[in-house]
């Protein structure tokens, strides 16, 4: 269904219910930020103070705040939308991404304790799927509490396919990829591209650096 003719504008006057990811994730994120850029402008700052180019660190730190508030915002914005006697079922994203899709088009659920990376835990992880094996709706663990799934399957008068037993997300990607993001069934090139982004990060932090240091010289 186009966004355009979708009647829900995801507004508090949205007649449909809303789940959001729990509080604790959002303080998990602020604990991770916080431990990563306090040691990392404290670095800098003591590179650079008292006689170095400090005014060019606080203008980065100011930068830096301002992607962290943009992302809090982001994280308050995240939701999905629906209700018993809703036709469409809506989902806004991280990145400000809004979805929208008709109930009707769903045919049925994938519902599965997953293993994390490590082994040592499960999670539950499900997805909406609809013709042609499109994925309409997913929903991780990670992300959302366990009363938001049954929630969610409640919702749809769809078959439930529960996969018994923990699985692992090979098992998955053998056997429903289209239920996977695309990260998910291709992850050697998910691994290729963070070791680059980590390499670009870590380059043009040692430039920065070097530039600091020969303005301070």
């Amino acid at each position: 269904m186009s966004q355009n003719s979708n009647p829900y504008d995801l507004s508090p006057r949205d007649p449909r219910h809303r789940v959001r990811p729990p509080r604790s994730l959002y303080h998990r994120g602020v604990i991770a930020g916080l431990a990563f850029l306090g040691p990392v402008f404290g670095v800098l700052y003591l590179i650079v103070l008292p006689d170095g180019p400090w005014l060019a660190v606080v203008i980065t730190q100011i930068v830096a705040i301002l992607v962290a508030v943009g992302a809090i915002i982001a994280y308050f914005r995240i939701g999905i939308w629906f209700s018993a006697d809703a036709p469409v079922v809506s989902e806004r994203g991280f990145f400000g991404r809004n979805v929208h899709f008709d109930k009707a088009d769903a045919q049925y659920i994938l519902l599965a304790k997953v293993y994390t990376s490590d082994g040592l835990e499960t999670r539950t992880q499900l997805a909406v799927m609809g013709a042609n094996k499109r994925r309409l709706l997913r929903m991780r663990g990670q992300y959302w509490a366990p009363e938001h799934f049954d929630q969610i399957v409640a919702a749809f008068s769809v078959p439930v396919t529960e996969l018994h037993g923990p699985v692992s997300t090979a098992e998955i990607r053998e056997d429903y990829p289209e239920a996977l993001y695309f990260f998910e069934r291709h992850p050697t090139a998910f691994i290729a591209v963070a070791i680059g982004a980590t390499a670009a990060t870590a380059a043009i932090l040692m430039v920065a650096l070097a530039y600091l240091r020969t303005l301070g010289a």
